[in-house]
């Protein structure tokens, strides 16, 4: 049984070696450096997660992490247990993504549209116009977030003074402790993002067939009706992908949270990239970490697929 099994092996290794060999060489040398940098940063490295997330892996195994002990599901029950402190903590950061993705991918997606739409018009200058809305989105996160943090400070902020101004407040607020910093750090985002929906929308309405637009208004469409029935399934496709995108990157919020309110956001700001960071970096509890990261993986690979499978983002107007 074993001899016919492995002459089909070597039949099958001699073919494809023949075809490698019929084929030239360049484009397979050209891959190599994406396939190699893909394999060190990507595939090995969740590889090596995955293992450690069943081992009690922290400080005093680490110089020996292949002999750190095996905890099967421990990890991974640790995580989801309401019942235990981090598995609270780790399910309230869910929790908290959950809700500063739904705010600021919806904002920032009506912002965009509302300037997509704008910049759509033809006007003098705009092309500088259109360069200048790009300005917060190629601007480092870093340098972004900490102009945000300098203008959400309770005593020398630009956002306490204005509304000290207007009278709207009788003393400075608190925004990057306690219970405000979700919200400071959710405008801080929305001024950061919008500018990639406004490019991506506006590649999306420059598609629409003006032809369609003129027929409508000889019809007597009105504005909405040209938005809703010509406009709006054109730039379908492009908004679903913006979406996902949206709620992929959302999710996995880490810098804006880690500049504005530093190592530790508190639990009202508390996400799972902060969280895990903090577990795995801060605490020493690599296996707990990974095994979060794992699940995190997991959820967003589920939610990607039914997104996928439900709204079906690649599908054209004709179809």
């Amino acid at each position: 049984m074993e001899a016919p099994v492995r002459s089909l092996a070597g039949a099958a290794v001699q073919r494809v070696s023949r075809a490698l060999t019929r084929r030239r060489p360049l484009p397979y040398l050209l891959i190599a450096p994406a396939l190699l940098g893909t394999l060190l940063v990507h595939v090995i490295p969740i590889i090596w997660g995955v293992f450690i997330s069943f081992r009690d892996l922290d400080i005093y195994t680490i110089a020996n992490w292949r002999g750190a002990p095996f905890v099967g599901l421990g990890n991974y029950l640790e995580a989801l247990d309401l019942a235990d402190p981090d598995g609270v903590l780790f399910m309230r950061s869910i929790a908290n993504v959950v809700y500063y993705g739904a705010v600021t991918i919806t904002l920032g997606y009506v912002i965009g549209l509302g300037v997509a739409l704008l910049l759509n018009q033809r006007f003098h200058g705009r092309t500088l116009v259109r360069g200048l809305v790009l300005l917060p989105y190629i601007m480092p996160d870093s340098v972004a977030y900490s102009v945000w943090r300098f203008i959400f400070q309770a005593r020398v902020g630009i956002v306490n003074s204005f509304l000290m101004s207007l009278g709207l407040i009788k003393e400075p607020l608190v925004w990057l402790v306690g219970t405000k910093t979700m919200f400071a750090v959710m405008v801080a985002s929305i001024w950061k993002g919008w500018p990639f929906a406004c490019l991506l929308l506006l590649a999306g309405l420059q598609s629409v067939p003006r032809e369609l637009l003129e027929c409508a208004s000889i019809d007597g469409a009105n504005w909405w009706q040209r938005f809703r029935y010509v406009t709006w399934p054109h730039i379908l496709p492009v908004t679903k992908t913006l979406i996902l995108l949206n709620i992929l990157w959302n999710f996995n919020a880490y810098n804006q949270f880690k500049v504005m309110l530093g190592d530790d956001p508190g639990i009202y700001a508390e996400v799972p990239s902060t969280f895990v960071v903090r577990q795995a970096f801060d605490n020493l509890r690599y296996g707990l970490g990974a095994s979060m990261s794992v699940v995190l993986v997991l959820m967003m690979t589920v939610v990607a697929v039914i997104y996928l499978k439900t709204l079906k983002p690649g599908r054209s107007v004709e179809d």
